[in-house]
Formats: C-alpha cells, sequence, structure tokens
C-alpha cells in the first residue's frame, strides 16, 4: 500500500519539477506548456542493502533521471547507462550500505552532486545538464 502511494508521490513531484523548469516559455507565449519525453533519461531505480537495525533488514531506494541539455544526445547517453549505473551502485555502497554511524542516509543533494559528476565523466561535458531525484526512499526491506 505504502510502495504505490510513494511511487505517485514520486510521479506527482517529478511533474512538479518538470513544470517549474521551462513550462513557462510556452505559457507566456499563450500556448500549452509541455515537456518532450525525449529530454529525459530515467534510470532503473537503485536499491542498497544496508546493516540490519534491531534484527530488521533495511534497504536504501534512489530513483533518479538525467535531464539532457540536448535531445539529440539521447541516444548516447542511454547507450551509456550501464557505465553510470555501475559507478552510481559503486558509490552508493561505499556511502550507505556499510555505514553504522548517523546520518546513514548522506543529503540528497552530495548524491545528486556526485551521481553529475559520474554522468559527466562518463558522457562528456555538456550533454546532461542535470540530475533529478525522483524518490529516495530508507525503511524495511520488503
Amino acid at each position: 500500500m505504502f510502495g504505490s502511494f510513494k511511487t505517485v508521490f514520486g510521479v506527482m513531484a517529478m511533474c512538479l519539477v518538470f513544470a517549474a523548469s521551462g513550462g513557462g516559455e510556452l505559457a507566456a507565449k499563450g500556448g500549452k506548456a509541455r515537456l518532450s519525453a525525449n529530454q529525459f533519461v530515467s534510470l532503473k531505480p537503485f536499491n542498497i542493502p544496508m546493516m540490519p537495525k534491531d534484527d530488521r533488514n533495511q534497504q536504501f531506494t534512489l530513483v533518479v533521471a538525467l535531464e539532457l541539455a540536448d535531445e539529440g544526445e539521447r541516444d548516447y547517453v542511454r547507450s551509456r547507462i550501464p557505465v553510470i549505473r555501475s559507478k552510481t551502485y559503486d558509490l552508493l555502497f561505499r556511502l550507505i550500505a556499510y555505514r553504522e554511524q548517523a546520518p546513514l542516509i548522506p543529503s540528497t543533494s552530495l548524491i545528486k552532486l556526485k551521481i553529475m559528476d559520474i554522468t559527466t565523466r562518463a558522457v562528456g561535458p555538456d550533454k546532461v545538464a542535470s540530475v533529478i531525484v525522483q524518490q529516495v526512499y530508507h525503511g524495511r526491506t520488503p
């Protein structure tokens, strides 16, 4: 029940971010604001197991999308997703999996910054405009 609520909440938050990031130009011209689906590349969720706490297994889930600087680079960026995922998993395991000190999860802004650095190294500069965090969840393993 809560999983579907969080997914719906994540999608709603993503829509608000999309609407706030560029829809105003067309609205000012009198047209309807539409964003191109080709402007974003969504990555599959990252699920990171965490150290058990009080005999409860925990996990960290992160869902991100990459906002492309140029829609023409979509195929190239998609071809580099395996590298981006691999390096991001390495990063998240180092930052989260075996951490026992508070805070158990680093700030979302730090994670975004590090994923942007990984992405820039994988695809080159000026191909990805930003990393959009669609969902962050820390809790019991299902």
